[in-house]
């Protein structure tokens, strides 16, 4: 089989996943959540509106990210029809995450054995968790931190505080992203023990070489000179580390042993 018809046989695999993606992006592109009365009880429900989840979303990270003193402006005419699009599609993308893992698990399902299959099929609800985790940590913790952080240094040249629609929003996707990945860890390491690619022991005795990696990679995707928000991103990648090298086995264990 060639590579081409492997990539064929993949995307016909997740085509649902395509499908739901779609579905969801229209979802948060129609509907926002709004006050409706029903039996004399106001409940908040989504419903069809000028002011659609998406934009919602836009709002609450402005209110929630952007310093105070900063303020956001558009550079091109296309900048907030484009920054919506990019908001409607993320959060289409994290709605259906769990499906898209299941789809890519089903696909290669028949590559595993049947043990295999029931401990990547288990894995679908940590691997959610750990990715919203990853998600919300950016969001409240390592976004504000870094903005906090390096935004005293325009002000200090007395020069205007402000930033592009499409930069703040790229940016932001690029860390919600990156970081819900990273969080991943501990579930790439023990599929990585579980199935015999690597052992476990491999883990424990790379440790240092390991915390070294994460601390660089802290770095680069934290451009904050004090190194405080380097240190945040550090120290649960660390623990994250530790936890998939506990996870992964007993130290014994040699790789292809199940």
């Amino acid at each position: 089989m060639t590579l081409l018809q492997e990539f064929k046989i993949f995307i016909k695999s997740i085509i649902s996943w395509i499908y739901a993606l779609v579905a969801f992006a229209l979802f948060f592109s129609f509907f926002g959540l709004n006050r409706v009365a029903i039996y004399g009880r106001d409940l908040i429900l989504p419903t069809l509106s000028k002011d659609s989840l998406s934009i919602q979303a836009f709002k609450m990270m402005e209110r929630d990210l952007v310093p105070p003193g900063v303020q956001l402006i558009v550079t091109d005419p296309w900048s907030g029809f484009v920054v919506q699009l990019e908001i409607t599609f993320i959060l289409a993308f994290i709605a259906s995450f769990p499906f898209l893992l299941y789809k890519i698990i089903r696909y290669i399902s028949p590559a595993l054995f049947e043990h295999e299959k029931k401990a990547v099929f288990r894995s679908v609800v940590a691997f959610t968790f750990l990715f919203l985790m990853g998600c919300v940590f950016a969001y409240y913790i390592l976004i504000p931190l870094t903005f906090k952080f390096m935004y005293p240094f325009a002000s200090s040249l007395g020069v205007a505080t402000l930033f592009s629609l499409d930069s703040f929003m790229a940016w932001i996707i690029a860390i919600l992203i990156t970081t819900g990945i990273i969080f991943l860890l501990p579930i790439f390491m023990t599929v990585l023990s579980y199935l015999g690619l690597v052992s476990p022991g491999f883990w424990r005795r790379k440790w240092k070489f390991a915390l070294f990696f994460l601390l660089i990679f802290s770095a680069v995707i934290t451009p904050d000179g004090t190194g405080i928000t380097m240190i945040m991103l550090f120290v649960p990648l660390s623990l994250l580390y530790g936890t998939g090298s506990l996870m992964s086995g007993p130290p014994g264990r040699r790789a292809g042993q199940g």
